[in-house]
């Protein structure tokens, strides 16, 4: 039992789940902060502060409301602790037994659960003696509501009600019952001149370096624009061919809701996890497009295209076509039939070629050594990225210079981290239903549980620093990993193709003696080609 008191600066703690919202104002915040205030009045006791979270799920202590109390706890500036019930406080029965039974007594913080007559000063009562199965129930009411809120949203899903906190860029949400999309014309404008730029041959670095030249506002900063704040995990407010991406191959755009695209893995692990696209729901004609299927077509046919470049009269397409540069004068390379030659084309400067040699020497090299020498670097990347676990670290590196390399140790210590936090929530639970089973001594129990707790503490603390950190790269680490998965998608590549070209290849430059290729077209990785082949025999004889 507590010291007795008589001087109480009470934590008014309030907790809404979206779940809790469908049940009406019975447990809305102010009814909440209503009861809560009359039971503080009655008593003659003083309000420190109120503590909040609204919309966020009891099952874990990750709330910013919580962490704020439990801070004002520990450091002495509230001595009693008021929820409406337990519930209110956390659904997790394992945490909440850890602090009530002992972190409270511990900082001799007294803890009132006002509708389950749950009183700490009052260790006797039958209530308290309860307290611990109305925990378990508590958490068993979460799993199961869990389970039918599934039921719910994939109900909701196939009858087209629109379900994501925000909409996709280019559109708002309705006031109407299934939140339907409405065209935004300013975002929608934005979208449409995307698909077109994709559609006439633009690649998606290019159109996103495009739309950063004109400082158009992309979507994450234009949503929190709209909502009147500044987006929190990044800082470069641009464009990337990743976003771009996205936008392409997004759905929405032709007027068809695609919904139930990801999931949970449970209702205590929040980590999002894709489904199967076999089990996405898909509502045709939901919404007014923004794009036609016509034009949707012509990207999906600019993706697959292999046509794409210069078409001689012979009606030969150089893979490379489009891609190539002087590394003197940063012209493109022309691409010029050579019948005699053992290629049948060959690139030169196209300032030489327009403007002759007092302009740029001709860096001429025959279009099937340039192949073959491209082909060959490929080879050497797939076989890299297929045969070394590193490969991605690597390729992080060369993006990022000494970045991915930190990163590779946080993602390890990451792992770390979080298997340590799962044994530690298994140590914790065992040590909980010891003692409630009385097989473990009610002292014990509780240095184990501090020693536990400031453990996990700690290391929450250390793992919220690491996903600060991590969300930075994210966009980064996707294009690798996506042009990785391309890489490895050309093994055993016989010859050097115009798609290998367009999905891997984002220029390569010709120099006198030696080219450089930025293998990359997501990420701007340069590639094995640096510097390669200072070699005149590999050029063609023509090289003034």
């Amino acid at each position: 039992m507590l010291p007795k008191q008589t001087d109480y600066k009470v934590g008014m703690y309030l907790r809404l789940s979206r779940d809790d919202e469908r049940q009406g104002e019975s447990l809305s915040i102010e009814n909440q902060r209503r009861i809560l205030t009359n039971y503080v009045q009655e008593n003659g006791w003083s309000i420190y502060d109120t503590y909040i979270d609204d919309g966020i799920s009891g099952t874990t202590f990750e709330r910013p409301g919580v962490q704020r109390l439990l801070d004002d706890a520990k450091s002495g500036k509230i001595n009693l602790i008021l929820c409406k019930d337990m519930s209110r406080f956390g659904r997790n029965y394992i945490q909440v037994g850890q602090y009530v039974d002992y972190l409270f007594p511990m900082y001799n913080i007294r803890f009132i659960a006002l509708t389950d007559n749950i009183d700490t000063a009052n260790s006797d009562s039958a209530s308290m003696d309860m307290m611990p199965i109305m925990n378990v129930f508590n958490e068993w009411h979460c799993a199961n509501t869990s389970k039918k809120l599934r039921t719910v949203f994939h109900a909701n899903a196939k009858a087209g009600k629109y379900m994501a906190t925000f909409c996709t860029y280019g559109y708002y949400k309705a006031d109407d019952d299934k939140r339907t999309p409405l065209i935004d014309p300013e975002a929608a404008a934005v979208v449409q001149r995307i698909f077109k730029m994709r559609a006439s041959g633009m690649g998606h670095k290019s159109i996103a370096d495009a739309l950063n030249q004109e400082h158009i506002t992309p979507p994450l900063d234009y949503k929190y624009d709209k909502l009147g704040r500044t987006y929190p995990l990044y800082s470069h407010h641009l464009w990337n061919a990743q976003t771009i991406r996205r936008i392409l191959d997004n759905q929405m755009y032709l007027g068809k809701l695609v919904q139930m695209k990801e999931t949970t893995v449970s209702y205590k692990n929040h980590k999002v996890i894709r489904n199967d696209e076999s089990e996405w729901v898909i509502v045709e004609n939901n919404h007014e497009p923004i794009i036609s299927q016509e034009l949707w077509d012509k990207v999906r046919e600019r993706d697959r295209s292999v046509s794409r470049g210069r078409i001689t009269t012979e009606r030969i397409t150089s893979p490379l076509s489009g891609l190539c540069y002087c590394d003197s004068c940063g012209a493109k390379m022309k691409m010029q039939k050579t019948p005699e030659s053992k290629s049948p084309y060959s690139y030169r400067c196209g300032l030489h070629v327009r403007y002759g040699k007092s302009f740029c020497t001709s860096h001429n090299i025959r279009g099937t050594i340039l192949e073959q020498l491209i082909l060959e670097d490929i080879r050497r990347q797939i076989d890299f990225v297929t045969n070394d676990d590193k490969a991605r670290a690597k390729y992080l590196a060369r993006k990022q210079g000494n970045i991915a390399l930190v990163m590779a140790e946080d993602n390890k210590r990451k792992r770390e981290i979080e298997k340590r936090l799962d044994d530690l929530g298994k140590l914790m639970q065992k040590i909980y239903e010891d003692r409630v089973l009385g097989n473990m001594p009610d002292k014990a129990c509780a240095e184990l549980l501090e020693q536990y707790q400031q453990e996990k503490e700690d290391l929450q603390a250390e793992l919220n620093e690491l996903r600060k950190r991590f969300d930075g790269y994210k966009r980064e680490e996707e294009d690798v990993d996506e042009f990785i998965r391309r890489l490895k998608s050309y093994a055993g590549a016989e010859e050097l193709t115009r798609q290998m070209c367009l999905e891997l290849i984002e220029y390569v430059t010709i120099g006198t003696f030696f080219l450089i290729c930025v293998c990359g077209t997501l990420c701007g990785i340069e590639c094995g080609i640096e510097i390669l082949h200072r070699c005149k025999s590999m050029l063609s004889d023509d090289t003034r």
